[in-house]
């Protein structure tokens, strides 16, 4: 996926940004070089993961929007940890992907879970290396939610980073 194909929307901004990271990097760029300041718009929607060994994976941070959307944290918990999050998951195989693309993985799907008010799910995920050597993906996830849905956030006790 190149700049041109991204639109302008939250997707495609965000997307233009690690293309801009990558590019200054020459390849996939430190995870250092994300700086959430230069992107608050997205942080609701944001989901930290980072590689953990074979296909398994770690949530380290996901944003308010993603809480609100599970109804809990999955912060600290790894994907084989949470039922339908590890392998034959969807949104499992993009971060799986990802991390063999060493690129961007975009994409638009119906959303198959419990809730009765979102429709469908837009996400993409960038690749990061880390200083420790564990590599750790972005993703901007997006949900189209029935109209009129109106969003109540976690109590900021039950949110945390790792």
């Amino acid at each position: 996926m190149v700049r041109e194909d991204l639109g302008d929307d939250r997707i495609g901004r965000f997307g233009r940004y690690w293309i801009a990271l990558s590019e200054a990097a020459g390849g996939v760029p430190d995870r250092a070089t994300f700086d959430p300041a230069t992107v608050t718009e997205f942080l609701p929607n944001l989901i930290v993961v980072e590689h953990l060994e074979g296909e398994d994976f770690r949530y380290r941070l996901l944003g308010t929007g993603v809480d609100w959307f599970t109804k809990r944290s999955y912060t600290g918990l790894r994907t084989s940890q949470v039922d339908g999050h590890g392998p034959g998951n969807r949104i499992h195989t993009i971060y799986c992907e990802t991390l063999k693309s060493r690129g961007m993985i975009g994409c638009g799907m119906p959303y198959v879970g419990t809730s009765s008010i979102c429709r469908s799910v837009r996400q993409i995920a960038v690749p990061f290396v880390t200083s420790t050597g564990t590599d750790q993906i972005i993703s901007l996830i997006e949900f189209d939610l029935v109209p009129g849905t109106r969003a109540k956030l976690l109590p900021p006790a039950k949110r945390w980073v790792l």
